[in-house]
């Protein structure tokens, strides 16, 4: 986990995302008709989607433990990761997510992962929609508990705002500098599960140009220059 997603879970949320606005929330809560859903639970304008990779697969388990405390709420619980030694950062979720007219965007969310489920998780983003870059990794060192606060606050990365083609992964990575996953707690096996919960998006409005109105006396200056320059232009045209 570096720097920048360190500082983040350590606190820079509840000061920085929780002044912002919301543009797109998994929250995972029932609908009106007791439903549960991978459709997001808000988003500001729309726009808002999510997708498995590979062979994973989701249902739904109890999210005690995370951030949200609403009442009869539950958790994404993805499985069917891939085998050990094979698909590297190629399993796991993806969050799109519309960022048009934001900005300073901040990703937040929680996650549990089962003792046999990969140890490691890297966080890719993309600005086009095809390439896909690494903002961060994360360890998980405890099984079966939400780590609350997990995210990464991507404003200094150009071309984030403002669009309408990013997207998040979360998949599952082999341990650095080797060719295997690292179990949680225990040995690696494609039993694992690994659960998402308050999956937030935040950021700031961008502020809306809008055109300096002249004032009167501007005004009354520049029609007086432009008549004094058509008094100019007759008297020569007399001459």
């Amino acid at each position: 986990m570096n720097l920048k997603s360190i500082l983040l879970a350590a606190g820079l949320l509840l000061t920085g995302a929780a002044q912002a606005d919301t543009v797109a929330l998994w929250g995972y809560h029932a609908d009106a008709n007791g439903k549960f859903s991978t459709k997001p639970t808000y988003t500001d304008h729309g726009g808002a989607y999510f997708s498995t990779l590979g062979t994973v697969t989701t249902t739904f388990a109890g999210q005690s433990g995370s951030s949200d405390t609403t009442p009869g709420s539950q958790a994404l619980n993805s499985s069917g990761y891939a085998a050990q030694g094979t698909g590297n950062r190629t399993t796991g979720v993806q969050f799109s997510v519309d960022t048009s007219g934001f900005q300073d965007i901040v990703l937040s969310f929680d996650q549990r992962n089962s003792g046999t489920a990969s140890a490691w998780t890297a966080l890719l983003y993309t600005i086009d929609g095809e390439n896909w870059v690494e903002a961060t990794t994360f360890r998980m060192v405890r099984d079966s508990v939400f780590v609350k606060g997990l995210g990464f606050d991507f404003s200094d990365i150009a071309g984030v705002d403002d669009n309408a083609n990013f997207a998040v992964q979360l998949v599952s990575m082999f341990a650095p500098n080797t060719t295997n996953y690292v179990g949680t707690s225990s040995n690696y096996g494609t039993a694992g599960t690994i659960r998402y919960d308050m999956v937030q998006f935040a950021g700031t409005l961008i502020p809306e140009v809008v055109p300096e109105v002249p004032e009167p006396a501007s005004i009354a200056l520049t029609l007086a220059a432009l008549g004094a320059m058509g008094a100019v232009v007759r008297r020569r045209k007399q001459a």
